[in-house]
């Protein structure tokens, strides 16, 4: 008997598109199309997979990122400082793991629980949150 378990770390935006995060939104689109097709495929090799979906971490990602230029971004986000400590998070998704859930959301935010739900219950009120939020963040 064969088995396993394979585990992605995902975002919150594999499952919702954030304004001006596109790019990273539509990559982690793609891990969810890719890794919801393979657990189908796997599961009668008794391998489980699951996607962790976390919301904004603590973490000096967008220290190290890159700016539209190529060069260091060098600060630290506001939605980043005041994301969920990286221990948090370390532990509910070592949880999860531990559990074989399929998918799950960790985040301070309670937005970031709602949004996915809004998107299928609800899709026109979070395109206009949307909006707004674009609005807001791409104000030169």
């Amino acid at each position: 008997s064969r088995g396993g378990h394979i585990v992605v770390i995902s975002s919150v935006q594999g499952l919702i598109g954030l304004p001006a995060r596109t790019a990273y939104s539509a990559s982690k689109h793609a891990l969810h199309g890719f890794f919801d097709g393979l657990r189908a495929e796997v599961a009668p090799r008794k391998v489980d997979v699951t996607l962790v979906c976390p919301g904004y971490v603590r973490t000096a990602l967008s220290l190290n990122a890159l700016d539209a230029s190529g060069g260091r971004h060098g600060k630290m986000d506001d939605n980043t400082q005041k994301g969920m400590p990286t221990d948090v998070f370390v532990d509910k998704a070592m949880h999860a793991i531990v559990e074989r859930r399929s998918e799950i959301v960790i985040a301070q935010d309670t937005s970031a629980h709602i949004a996915p739900f809004l998107r299928v219950l609800c899709p026109s009120l979070l395109e206009w949150v949307m909006r707004k939020r674009a609005k807001k963040d791409l104000v030169a």
